[in-house]
């Protein structure tokens, strides 16, 4: 992935650092509750060379964030760990249908998500309308194990509960990717807020 355009975090306007293969993200500690919000830009080339139909591709049955296709997944992850043992991926996944047109799934990933075994995890998620020109957005939520995602502005959205062992607090990190086997992808902007807690004091008089 081309991690071009700017980034910053709201909290700090810290300057992000981008990283290959994957953007690693150096933000500030407690990504455990985050509001993140990025656009990408997939090259015209790519889209135009892509004429084989994956009729059979849907984010449930696609093999997950692990699963390599011409134009897909890319997209980030949340609440993941240094080792990667721990991650929940939000991605896109643009694939041709048999009538020829390109549809963009989004996903959410919760099969990494935990170390631990004895909670379900999942690959979730639709398609969603993209309009010609437009770059492919996402905002996600992110509050301790709930993993809420909007793309193209709410046309869909996906909402997870995760549970990590390993990637909360300050180890919780924010990464972007890109396993598309044919297609180059730009992440034209990346904005990071960190979230303070909803608690309210009690009032004393």
């Amino acid at each position: 992935m081309a991690c071009g355009g700017s980034g910053e975090t709201k909290d700090k306007q810290q300057e992000l650092q981008w990283h290959h293969p994957r953007c690693r993200i150096s933000v500030p500690p407690q990504h455990h509750q985050s509001h993140t919000e990025a656009e990408f830009e997939i090259e015209k080339e790519a889209l135009a060379m892509t004429v084989e139909p994956d009729v059979g591709y849907n984010c449930s049955m696609g093999g997950g964030a692990a699963g390599r296709g011409m134009l897909g997944p890319f997209g980030l992850l949340v609440l993941a760990n240094e080792r990667l043992s721990e991650r929940t991926a939000v991605y896109f996944y643009i694939a041709r249908g048999i009538d020829g047109n390109l549809r963009t799934h989004f996903c959410h990933d919760e099969l990494r998500s935990s170390s631990a075994n004895d909670i379900i995890k999942r690959v979730v998620g639709s398609t969603v309308p993209v309009l010609d020109g437009e770059r492919l957005s996402v905002r996600i939520l992110v509050d301790h194990s709930i993993v809420e995602s909007f793309a193209q502005g709410g046309r869909t959205c996906i909402t997870s509960r995760v549970y990590p062992t390993e990637a909360i607090y300050s180890a919780a990190k924010v990464l972007l990717f890109n396993n598309a086997t044919s297609a180059s992808v730009t992440a034209r902007s990346l904005t990071i807020w960190e979230m303070d807690s909803t608690f309210n004091h009690p009032y004393s008089t």
